[in-house]
């Protein structure tokens, strides 16, 4: 909710009123799902102390693979969503460049899931960082695609 409709939208009306540009709606759209993919996916690497302390998390009630893969999912639905959405709702932006960016993230997320142990606690966290560092990644991919534009 915050990081989604707070943050994107919240924001940009404070500074600038009157009306939400079409890149904050396609802002928000991608941190929708990679929001919801943060907050279910934190608790993938806790799954036995949740478990040891009878903590109800998603991971937990439906497992750690499950989980990491509907994560997946809603970070591909956000990558793809901008890459195929932005590219062919956004003006004035370089298409090749907010297609390019966001097809790469999703391949580079593809590519770490491959490679995380559900089984080790530093492997599943580890990912998770990373997919962090990814949504920080789209503050810049998004205005450098309208720059370059």
């Amino acid at each position: 909710f915050v990081r989604t409709l707070v943050v994107n939208l919240g924001v940009w009306l404070h500074f600038a009123p009157g009306g939400i540009s079409p890149a904050v709606w396609a802002l928000t759209a991608f941190t929708l799902p990679y929001s919801l993919a943060i907050a279910i996916l934190k608790d993938v690497p806790d799954v036995r102390g949740d478990r040891r302390f009878d903590i109800a998390t998603f991971s937990v009630r439906l497992g750690a693979r499950p989980v990491f893969a509907t994560g997946l999912a809603l970070l591909t639905l956000a990558e793809v969503g901008m890459a195929i959405g932005g590219g062919v709702l956004l003006n004035d932006v370089a298409t090749p460049v907010l297609v390019g960016t966001h097809l790469a993230a999703a391949a580079l997320l593809w590519w770490w899931a491959a490679q995380v142990d559900l089984a080790d606690e530093a492997s599943v966290a580890r990912f998770y960082q990373r997919v962090w560092k990814l949504f920080f990644c789209e503050y810049a991919m998004l205005p450098a695609a309208y720059l370059l534009g």
